[in-house]
């Protein structure tokens, strides 16, 4: 089974590098860059979600003539969504499966802030506040100068995003979601996605942060490839 899955805000595709091989030979995860992240650094960033759901939708359409599934952590979890709807829409072959991991639920209102004005430094506290980046890795002025179109375009889509659950498609196929136990407001979390979704969902809590896949090593990256794995049986 496909697993086309889509990195956190900030984030590259080579994020899912240790839960691919956890995931093992049942799975055949395949993840994508965002223009302006990873090895489309060069390419001109997207500021909104619905735009990276459209580019997501030209980078998976070779992809979905046969069984597959949908993975997004956090802002990918967005963009799943999104790019669900569209799928949909189009009549497009739809996913058998949606995960989105460490996803906040699209009533959630995310940081304000002048992103598009925002100089080096407050690039740097962005990515401070998120708690995902190393002081090493900060206090390398040109790698983030490298990152940082993409660190504001991704701020801006998160700030502008707004979704109305009466107008949203309901989703057809099987949908889970991920949270952990760590992370600030998750108390609407469940019944807020369901109402969005228009379906009862599959929501688990597991230890950890927002980054619980990537921080609680190996035995959490099996616990998520166990949820997996049901949910597609």
């Amino acid at each position: 089974m496909k697993i086309l899955a889509f990195p956190y805000a900030f984030g590259s595709a080579n994020i899912y590098f240790e839960f691919r091989n956890t995931l093992g030979s049942r799975f055949d995860l395949q993840s994508f860059d965002y223009p302006g992240h990873g090895i489309r650094l060069g390419e001109d960033t997207i500021t909104s979600i619905s735009g990276l759901a459209d580019d997501a939708l030209k980078q998976i359409i070779g992809l979905i003539n046969e069984p597959y599934c949908l993975m997004g952590y956090s802002m990918g979890g967005l963009v799943v969504f999104e790019l669900y709807k569209k799928l949909k829409a189009r009549n497009l072959p739809l996913p058998k499966h949606i995960f989105m991991l460490g996803t906040c639920e699209p009533s959630r209102k995310f940081q304000k802030g002048d992103f598009e004005n925002y100089d080096l430094e407050g690039v740097k506290d962005i990515l401070r506040k998120r708690n995902g980046t190393s002081e090493e890795i900060l206090a390398e002025d040109e790698l983030i100068e490298l990152i940082a179109p993409g660190v504001k375009a991704d701020s801006i889509a998160l700030r502008d995003y707004s979704c109305d659950a009466d107008s949203s498609i309901a989703i057809e196929c099987g949908a889970t979601v991920v949270r952990g136990s760590r992370e600030k407001d998750t108390n609407k979390c469940h019944k807020e996605w369901e109402k969005y979704l228009h379906r009862s969902i599959d929501y688990h809590t597991v230890e950890g942060d927002h980054f619980f896949l990537f921080k609680e090593g190996e035995k959490m990256r099996a616990q998520i490839s166990d949820i997996v794995s049901a949910a597609v049986n």
